[in-house]
């Protein structure tokens, strides 16, 4: 199961987003909006054990209005906490591969409070406290059989969402030699809801929307997932829409295509892994969305099709992707705006959002500034047109 999660991360397209300005930039909904670079970065120092680039980090503010970045070093099986007000360490959490506190390897988390945080681990996810210890456990095992938990990363954005005493999650399709058509997607069931209190862990009544047709179209079935207090809102990297819920049992549609496409986004019909890797960055594809409370708007990724050239290495490309666009939202999930941003210059799935504005990584591998000593992400400003 270790492999068939990395699998449905690794051919994961990547994407990005940042904004500040002052007000509900949604109130006139015949405004338009840009996101364009400002002049505020935040750079931190790291260590020589901890790498620069990370799948699964995520900002914690504090009840105080300290802002904290959770940081996923996979070279050490550590969860590093910075400081994002002073740009330091705060402190590190050694996750355990043996013992009593046991987590193992781990990929993905949600910090509920700094001595409170949730780690998910396969098939199980670990309450622990600051040091490490683990406080409760909540399998992910339903009446019927194993639930298949999307890990809550950020390179696919896919938080745990946290509710009335409830974890929610959503389910990744089971990777396997089986085709599914539309009947198929429509029988399966795409979320998980963990009750924190009784233990229980169930699958919700919604299930897949209608990808696509015929078995063999069968292809990319990966979809990003936030959550604005209200709705629950997916963005599936094929489709030209976004689904929203609010009871987790039916879907709304709304039109979200960018302008950087034409038809629809293709699915990956490659018979080998390596081609499909190059497949992944070069067709266009859709990606992470992530709500910005600060401004009441939804950014969501878009990768506009390329080529990608024998000389470019296709591991840092799928890391970093080549080319991306982010489109902006308004509360009523219609478009308001988008903006292409330039190549090699940022790691569109490595971002946070603050109080100020969405920050997103500019050290890319390609960037002639590039740092392996540093984290360092620019602000991105949302401009009314």
């Amino acid at each position: 199961m270790k492999n068939i999660l990395k699998y449905l991360l690794s051919f994961c397209v990547i994407l990005p987003l940042f904004s500040s300005c002052k007000g509900n930039m949604s109130k006139n909904e015949t405004k338009n909006y840009s996101l364009q670079p400002g002049e505020k970065r935040i750079v931190i120092p790291i260590d020589d054990n901890t790498s620069c680039y990370s799948m699964s980090m995520f900002s914690y503010i504090t009840p105080e209005g300290i802002p904290y970045l959770s940081y996923e070093n996979e070279q050490t099986n550590e969860l590093n906490f910075y400081r994002l007000d002073s740009c330091k360490l705060s402190h590190k959490i050694k996750i355990a591969m043996e013992g009593p506190d046991a987590v193992g390897r781990f990929i993905g988390h949600t910090v509920i409070d700094l001595d409170n945080i949730l780690i998910f681990n396969q098939f199980k996810i670990s309450k622990i406290n600051k040091s490490g210890k683990i406080l409760d456990k909540y399998d992910l095992i339903t009446d019927t059989q194993m639930a298949l938990a999307h890990p809550p990363t950020s390179k696919v954005y896919a938080p745990m969402i946290l509710q009335d005493s409830s974890i929610y999650l959503y389910q990744a399709l089971k990777f396997s030699d089986k085709q599914y058509n539309g009947d198929d997607l429509e029988k399966y069931p795409l979320c998980i809801k963990v009750n924190m209190q009784t233990k229980q862990t169930k699958t919700l009544p919604l299930t897949y929307p209608r990808l696509w047709e015929a078995k063999n179209e069968n292809g990319i079935f990966t979809c990003s997932r936030d959550y604005d207090g209200t709705n629950f809102v997916y963005s599936f990297f094929i489709s030209n829409s976004i689904h929203v819920t609010n009871d987790n049992k039916t879907f709304k549609e709304y039109p979200c295509k960018s302008r950087y496409i034409n038809g629809s986004p293709k699915n990956h019909t490659a018979p080998d892994i390596k081609t499909i890797r190059k497949e992944s960055i070069e067709n266009a594809s859709y990606g992470n969305i992530i709500y910005d409370k600060y401004r009441k708007v939804y950014y969501r990724f878009f990768q506009p099709a390329c080529e990608v050239s024998p000389n470019e290495n296709i591991t840092d490309l799928m890391k970093t992707g080549k080319k991306f666009s982010i489109m902006i939202l308004d509360k009523d999930f219609k478009v308001i705006g988008e903006t292409l941003f330039p190549e090699n210059i940022y790691i569109p799935v490595m971002f946070f959002i603050l109080k100020d504005g969405l920050y997103i990584s500019d050290n890319n591998f390609q960037n002639p500034e590039f740092n392996e000593n540093v984290l360092s992400f620019r602000r991105m400003d949302l401009i009314e047109l």
